[in-house]
Parts: C-alpha cells; sequence; structure tokens
C-alpha cells in the first residue's frame, strides 16, 4: 500500500512539473528575399527586382493577411513603378509600393479578405516554394555597384489563424520574419570617349592609336579591342590585342586607355569596337569607331548614347554641394545644355552649363529647402527635386 502511495505521489509530481516545463512550439515562420529578374546593363535602362517570400517553418500553406517591406537602394538606381502583384484586389487586398526616396516600402492590407469575398480564391497562399510577391522596376542611373536590402524593422507578416486555410477576416497571426541577406549588384561602364587617330609610335612607325575614357566602372577585369575594314562586327579573327588590357576594377574615377595598333595600315580606312570584361566573365560591347587616313585630333567618335537623360542628384539631401550626372545625346557636347535650378517659388536661383556629364553645384549660398533642378536641350527637358539642409 506504501509503495502505491509512493507511486501515485510521483506521478502527481510529474504531471505538476510537464504543467509549468514550458512547451517548445514550432513559430510560424516567413522569409523573404530579393531576384533580379532583369538587368539592361546600360544607363537609362532596366533593372527590376522580385521581392519574393516562402513559408520556413510552421503550417503551409496559409493565406496572408498582411504584410510590409522595406526594399533600400542607392542612387545609382531611380524607381519606376511595382508590377506583377501576386495578389488582387479581386481577392480583397490592398496594395502599396510606396517610394520613400531612399527606399520602396510595399505590401498589402487583407482586411477584405473572407470566406465570403469576390476572389476565387479569397486569398493569396503563401507556400514553402519562393514565390514573387511583387516585382519593383527601376531605372539604371550611373554605372557603379549597388548593394539592394530587405529592411525587416518592422517585423509585419501576418496570416489568417485556421489550420483549414479559409480566411474568416479575424483571428489573425503575426508571422516570425527573416531576411535572405543583401543583393549585390553590377551596374554598367560609362563610357566618355571612343576614338581612333594616326599616330607614330616609339620607333617612328605610323599607325593608329585607340583611345577610350570611362567615366566609373563596376567589376571591370579588362578590355578587347576587335577591328575590322568594314563596320560588320565579327569577333572571330578580328581580335587585336595579344592579352586582355586590365581595367580599374570599381572606380568612380575617370580613367583613361590607349592602345596602339602597329598593324594597321594608318592610311587606309578601320573600325573598331571595345569590350569590357568583368570578373564573372560578362561582356559589354561599344562602337563601332571609324578611323579615317589623315585623323590625328580625335574628331572622329562613336556616338556613345542614343538619348539624353537627368539623373538623380547626390548626396539628395545635400548640404554643402551636390553633384548633378546627366547624359547628352551623342559623342558632341551640346552647347545650349543647360541645368537650371529654381527654388520652391519657381524663381531661377543657379545656372550651369554642362560640360562633362556632371556637375558638381556649389550650394552654400542657397538656404535650406526645397528645390528643383532641370536639365534642357534643343530637344530634351526633365525636372527632378533636390532637397538642401543646413
Amino acid at each position: 500500500m506504501e509503495n502505491k502511495l509512493k507511486i501515485r505521489k510521483r506521478l502527481v509530481i510529474l504531471l505538476i512539473i510537464s504543467l509549468i516545463m514550458p512547451v517548445t512550439i514550432l513559430a510560424d515562420t516567413v522569409a523573404f528575399k530579393i531576384v533580379v529578374s532583369k538587368n539592361d546593363m546600360a544607363v537609362g535602362g532596366d533593372l527590376w527586382l522580385d521581392v519574393q517570400m516562402q513559408i520556413t517553418a510552421g503550417t503551409s500553406p496559409r493565406t496572408l493577411n498582411s504584410l510590409t517591406a522595406d526594399v533600400y537602394f542607392g542612387n545609382e538606381i531611380s524607381y519606376a513603378g511595382a508590377d506583377n502583384w501576386a495578389y488582387s484586389f479581386m481577392d480583397g487586398y490592398s496594395r502599396i509600393a510606396s517610394d520613400l526616396t531612399t527606399y520602396i516600402r510595399v505590401g498589402t492590407t487583407g482586411n477584405n479578405v473572407n470566406a465570403n469575398g469576390d476572389g476565387t480564391p479569397a486569398g493569396w497562399n503563401v507556400t514553402t516554394s519562393w514565390q514573387t510577391v511583387v516585382t519593383l522596376k527601376f531605372t539604371i542611373a550611373t554605372a557603379t555597384s549597388i548593394n539592394i536590402l530587405i529592411n525587416d524593422a518592422t517585423d509585419a507578416a501576418a496570416y489568417f489563424n485556421n489550420i483549414a486555410n479559409n480566411p474568416t477576416g479575424a483571428g489573425v497571426t503575426d508571422w516570425t520574419t527573416a531576411i535572405e541577406g543583401t543583393v549585390g549588384i553590377t551596374l554598367p561602364v560609362v563610357l566618355t570617349a571612343f576614338s581612333a587617330v594616326y599616330t607614330v609610335n616609339e620607333n617612328g612607325n605610323e599607325c593608329v592609336s585607340v583611345n577610350w575614357s570611362t567615366a566609373s566602372e563596376t567589376d571591370v577585369q579588362g578590355f578587347n579591342i576587335y577591328s575590322s575594314e568594314n563596320d560588320d562586327f565579327v569577333m572571330v579573327g578580328n581580335h587585336i590585342n595579344s592579352s586582355l588590357i586590365s581595367g580599374a576594377g570599381t572606380t568612380t574615377e575617370p580613367q583613361n586607355y590607349s592602345f596602339i595598333d602597329d598593324v594597321a595600315n594608318p592610311y587606309q580606312t578601320y573600325y573598331y569596337w571595345l569590350e569590357s570584361v568583368d570578373f564573372g566573365g560578362i561582356s559589354e560591347y561599344y562602337g563601332p569607331v571609324k578611323y579615317m587616313p589623315g585623323d590625328s585630333d580625335g574628331d572622329q567618335q562613336v556616338d556613345l548614347y542614343s538619348k539624353t537623360m537627368l539623373y538623380n542628384s547626390y548626396p539628395n539631401p545635400a548640404t554643402h554641394t551636390t553633384t548633378i550626372k546627366y547624359q547628352l545625346k551623342g559623342s558632341v557636347i551640346e552647347q545650349n545644355a543647360m541645368i537650371s535650378i529654381y527654388n520652391i517659388r519657381g524663381e531661377l536661383v543657379k545656372k550651369i552649363e554642362c560640360s562633362k556629364g556632371k556637375a558638381e553645384i556649389d550650394l552654400s549660398d542657397l538656404s535650406s529647402g526645397i528645390y528643383l533642378y532641370k536639365l534642357d536641350t534643343s530637344d530634351y527637358s526633365d525636372v527632378k527635386k533636390l532637397i538642401i539642409m543646413d
């Protein structure tokens, strides 16, 4: 009898301990990441980013109720819009993609999602597979590398709390969210000059000098040069440099290059192409530039850009100085290209003549506030905002 009482006491003690001890429950968790879905690798081209999410722990699938994700980016790209949403208005969602200057806040609220909603199904399911939530579209503004980051400071993602995955508009539960890290993206080389001119080499022989300059480079391992007697670009057999001409890696400082084509007959017409090669083996091609006999002053230059563009200034907001970058159509600078800065009342406060693809502006004589800067050429005009802070 005494042994039975001892056993009962032990069972009661174990039961009490089991009730007191916390029970470990697998948390419901979702993860976010960014995937590059399009990169034109050219200034003025498109850079599209897919914001994706998946369930990494807990019940799957879950019907999404709401989320917020902030996608941070640099001055190298400018926001163009949002597309390819996973959830629609017909499913009872309201979608957001707010441009907050240094980041884009994307997300949704699903207050109208319920079993009797208009959507079929009534909500969007998050699963253990990566799915694109939305595609963010940017325009490439300058040439340099850029890191894209999702910030999870808001920790805002929620689902409808039911195993049957049938939303009722109530019982919302928060997910624990995680980030899959940043994305490093390579943007293009900005070529500011490319010419082929008559020269005399160190041995006194007449030949052709191929010259080019860059405003900035990103992960550039080096360059190759190709030539032809006509303007048809055929890589095989036209490679004229014996080894890769070393690039500057990643830099925002101007670089100048020159290659002597000793084989060329300086009294014959040639066409030259330039290939930039990055450390990943990806190539970009520029040209052709035409060499003509007697050209010794570098006037025969390729049209580097097919259109004029105004880019975002940096830094912005600014204090004492800011740099405004722009791109002018063709290789010859338009004499009537001007940048004008206006205050919020529309009064002209500064005017700068365009000459080198960028203008460093002294702001020390301007008070803090909101300004507009405008690029005007004979066939182009664009305006962007500049904020000056003390």
